[in-house]
């Protein structure tokens, strides 16, 4: 079995999709997911599957949407055969899932040894791992659920891990020497993210080292003109220095074959330039 909640809630029994019916039993079904196994009150359950605005009758269609659940993602147990996912207790249930079947915890897992391969200088590693674990991604994080408050940090954090993981990527792709190929990404990202430094630096340099040094000088003039138009702050001193970077021609901009793989800069040249990791999403 998997269970996938980047993007709409789906299950999957042995490569076929579950029928897990419509916004209750996903809401149940992801209440019992983000308890990582530990057991859920009835009463809590019924407050998130209604968003607490639970009927009289709450009670018993939780039992019945438990039922159907439990049909769908354990097709083969037995009528009287004690289930071994959905598990019922004296006072609520457990969803007993492995981590690597879930994949929200693939992709953090994944982007994290990705970062980590990066911190280490093995970019073509970690763009293969970062590449993995954005690929995981179909939507927004329990898409079926929409305006559901109790998923709502959940999807916020899985959302910066997913920004920070698409960052690091273009870092790495940066220190192979992919900067044409990345202008595209660079766009998305601070199409997304407009008013995140880190986001674009890391497009001026790709369209830098693409020969585009006019656009890139554009970006950096857009992103200082928006964080004092927006938020009423100057650029950071590193912003400031890679516009002087770019204005001057500075070699150590340039991409070398031989540079180091966790540097977007040359054999850690212009390191000082390098969009620092405290600022990430």
């Amino acid at each position: 079995m998997r269970i996938g909640v980047l993007g709409p809630i789906a299950v999957t029994v042995t490569g076929v999709s579950a029928r897990l019916g419509g916004l209750r039993p996903k809401a149940i079904l992801a209440t019992l997911l983000l308890a990582d196994g530990m057991v859920v009150g009835q009463d809590r359950i019924i407050e998130n599957a209604w968003n607490g605005q639970p009927p009289r009758s709450a009670r018993q269609a939780l039992h019945t949407y438990v039922s159907h659940l439990r049909r769908a993602i354990e097709p083969d147990r037995a009528p009287r055969e004690r289930a071994t996912v959905l598990r019922r207790h004296t006072d609520g249930y457990s969803l007993i899932v492995e981590p690597d079947k879930v994949d929200a915890k693939q992709f953090t897992a994944l982007a994290a040894s990705g970062a980590a391969a990066l911190a280490e200088g093995e970019a073509e590693l970690a763009s293969r791992q970062l590449d993995d674990a954005l690929a995981l991604w179909r939507g927004a994080p329990y898409a079926d659920l929409g305006s559901t408050t109790f998923v709502d940090s959940t999807v916020r954090h899985l959302e910066a891990l997913h920004a920070a993981a698409r960052e690091d990527r273009i870092s790495a792709g940066l220190a192979l020497g992919e900067h044409r190929r990345l202008l595209g990404q660079t766009r998305s990202l601070t199409d997304d993210y407009p008013l995140h430094e880190n986001a674009w630096e890391l497009r001026a340099l790709a369209l830098y080292r693409s020969g585009r040094r006019i656009e890139a000088l554009e970006a950096l003039r857009s992103i200082q003109t928006g964080l004092q138009e927006e938020l009423g702050i100057p650029p950071s001193p590193r912003l400031r220095a890679l516009h002087d970077a770019v204005v001057a021609q500075d070699a150590t901009l340039d991409w070398y074959p031989t540079s180091s793989a966790c540097d977007p800069y040359p054999a850690g040249r212009g390191r000082s330039r390098l969009p620092d990791r405290s600022g990430r999403f």
